[in-house]
């Protein structure tokens, strides 16, 4: 049974961001970018990043942002994938992903879904801070107010019929037009074929009986 694009897809965008930057910045139309640091920086783009406590108070251990890009030295855009084909509808968006997040544990964290973080949808007066997410063994970063949805052609298409809630500073980027920007087909089977070219005996059960 093949491995499902959801289950990958955060590792690669990541990797086809890293590995072809002007061409994802000619799709993405990223504002602010520091073209010198863009092109010099090791990598760019990270995947699953955690965030900083903001505004008194953490986040559960469990929220994670799909992806960021940096444009600039500790700057970053925030990307969250949404590539299945069902369930992304605006009343289930706007109900349970874009509903304002809340205090929780005896107001020391906040709960609430990563959409909503990213739209800086707090119960109460938002907090006046830069929401900052962290990438390990690199440092932290400041996300920019605008951050990305990436989904699917067909359900861009659905939204643009019927919108869901987000703000003004939500951008859509449909992940085909990432692919297409990456090489098309051959070059995308490429890129997912390297990242899957492991040795799943030892990584998966080897490893486990050395230990033993």
């Amino acid at each position: 049974m093949p491995v499902p694009l959801t289950h990958l897809s955060e590792a690669i965008f990541v990797a086809m961001v890293n590995q072809k930057r002007d061409a994802f910045l000619g799709v993405a139309g990223l504002a602010g970018v520091d073209a010198d640091f863009f092109a010099a920086a090791e990598c760019v783009a990270f995947r699953e990043t955690s965030l900083r406590p903001y505004g008194g108070r953490a986040f559960d251990g469990a929220s994670r942002v799909d992806a960021i890009v940096s444009i600039a030295p500790r700057l970053a855009t925030a990307f969250e994938l949404k590539l299945g084909m069902t369930r992304l509808s605006k009343s289930r968006i706007d109900s349970e992903w874009l509903s304002d997040c809340k205090p929780s544990h005896a107001d020391r964290r906040w709960s609430g879904n990563m959409m909503a973080i990213l739209d800086r949808r707090f119960r109460g007066p938002a907090p006046e801070e830069v929401l900052t997410a962290t990438v390990e063994k690199v440092g932290e970063f400041a996300l920019t107010r605008a951050w990305f949805v990436v989904a699917r052609r067909p359900t861009l298409k659905l939204w643009r019929a019927m919108k869901p809630a987000f703000s003004e500073y939500v951008r859509f980027l449909a992940f085909e037009d990432v692919v297409d920007a990456f090489g098309g087909k051959a070059a995308f089977n490429t890129l997912v074929r390297e990242m899957l070219n492991i040795d799943f005996y030892e990584t998966w059960i080897g490893k486990s009986e050395d230990a033993g």
